[in-house]
């Protein structure tokens, strides 16, 4: 009959929703109502999630009730470290694994010294528009500077990805990967190669990918 979600506070009812293989209307089906559970409670999101069903309101009709209750999600973590080649260094890192409710993940990392500099931005989206489909996103940059070389660097690049379902327990992720590599401020005294490097400019990178991933964990389900 219909399939009523409570204790949700900050998680959407489309992201627990998501997680059943039937909607209202369809046959009552007690193991898919199993496998449904499980698949919430793989979220990571919430510290109890039960799923019960009961009569509705004719004996042919069925309502699943499902009870959860939420957990914190994300993470801040603070660092400090001291060398005597790179002096004081600080970082972060945030990560969100249930970002604003929608069931997305979000991290944040970023690492500096006096001499080098790093930073990264990841995005999943586990359901691209409401369907079985895993999009992700990340970037990174960083910079390194000659204080104990002969030449300086930069990096930076992207990569998106798109991994869905081509049999039941069988998933394949498409990706791409753009990044530029380049060598600075070289030494007037350094080899004649790191030189070449130099005068060549950055290094464009364009390149694409696969992943074949199989998985029976859900077989006994």
């Amino acid at each position: 009959e219909r399939i009523d979600i409570e204790g949700n506070t900050t998680t959407l009812d489309q992201v627990v929703r998501r997680q059943f293989r039937t909607v209202e209307g369809d046959p009552f089906n007690p193991r898919e109502i199993r496998q449904s559970a499980e698949r919430i409670r793989a979220l990571g999101f919430f510290k109890t999630a039960d799923v019960n069903a009961r009569q509705g309101t004719a004996e042919d009709r069925v309502i699943v009730d499902v009870n959860v209750e939420e957990q914190p999600t994300g993470s801040l973590n603070f660092g400090a470290s001291y060398s005597v080649t790179d002096g004081i260094g600080f970082n972060i890192g945030l990560s969100e694994s249930n970002f604003l409710g929608r069931g997305q993940f979000v991290g944040v990392k970023i690492s500096t010294t006096a001499d080098n500099k790093d930073s990264s931005i990841d995005f999943v989206e586990p359901q691209l528009l409401d369907r079985d489909l895993k999009f992700k996103f990340s970037s990174w940059y960083s910079t390194t500077d000659k204080s104990n070389s002969a030449y300086s660097t930069k990096r930076f690049g992207v990569s998106p990805s798109l991994e869905f379902p081509i049999a039941e327990r069988t998933r394949l992720e498409l990706r791409y990967r753009a990044s530029s590599d380049e060598l600075l401020k070289v030494n007037t005294n350094s080899s004649t190669i790191l030189q070449a490097e130099a005068a060549r400019g950055a290094l464009v990178t364009s390149a694409i990918g696969y992943t074949v991933s199989y998985d029976t964990r859900l077989a006994s389900l």
